[in-house]
């Protein structure tokens, strides 16, 4: 974009150096623009509300419609030799996120009702096959890896392993092969 004269009511107009096509910025995109700003700034920097400037609940009333903006990731077509995949549970409704192993990356999410099958292949078709997915072990997610990726390798999670057998186990067992369990669960 660049400047291209002032329309009838003197604001700046500007024009799209491809398209050609001619657009003015108005207060209201611009303020919108700053105030997304300021909401970023609060969020991901963990600033008080006190310091932007202005009373805490009008800040809140300006940003409140940016908790409605959706994130997007971009595939970026690259093959991880590790992803990580689980759901947790926010106010009733299950977040399924795929997770580069090596460095933590967030690389696709799926909003859903419960942990499914048909929930985790949505998941899986936005991003890569990978060499290996890590993961709870739970028969939705291997269905759909083995639907969506049949040459991923699946390893099992050591924190829900070891969950799931203290789960199954007391919490001072008192046969011997209960004892051996729970110190190979601990380590």
């Amino acid at each position: 974009m660049r400047k291209n004269g002032h329309d009838r009511n003197g604001r700046q107009r500007w024009q799209c150096d491809t398209c050609k096509a001619t657009t003015t910025a108005t207060i209201e995109s611009r303020s919108r623009a700053s105030t997304l700003r300021a909401f970023l700034d609060w969020l991901l920097e963990a600033a008080p509300q006190r310091r932007l400037g202005c009373d805490a609940r009008t800040f809140r009333r300006r940003s409140a419609w940016c908790w409605d903006l959706e994130p997007r990731i971009h595939p970026d077509g690259v093959v991880h030799h590790v992803v990580m995949a689980d759901g947790t549970y926010v106010n009733g409704w299950c977040l399924l996120t795929a997770v580069d192993g090596n460095d933590g990356e967030v690389l696709a999410w799926q909003w859903c009702s419960r942990e499914s099958t048909a929930a985790y292949k949505a998941l899986f078709e936005q991003i890569a096959p990978p060499d290996v997915l890590v993961c709870d072990g739970m028969k939705g997610i291997q269905r759909a890896c083995a639907e969506t990726w049949p040459d991923t390798r699946i390893q099992r999670c050591l924190v829900h392993v070891q969950r799931d057998t203290r789960a199954d186990l007391t919490g001072k067992p008192r046969l011997q092969a209960g004892r051996e369990l729970k110190r190979l669960a601990d380590m």
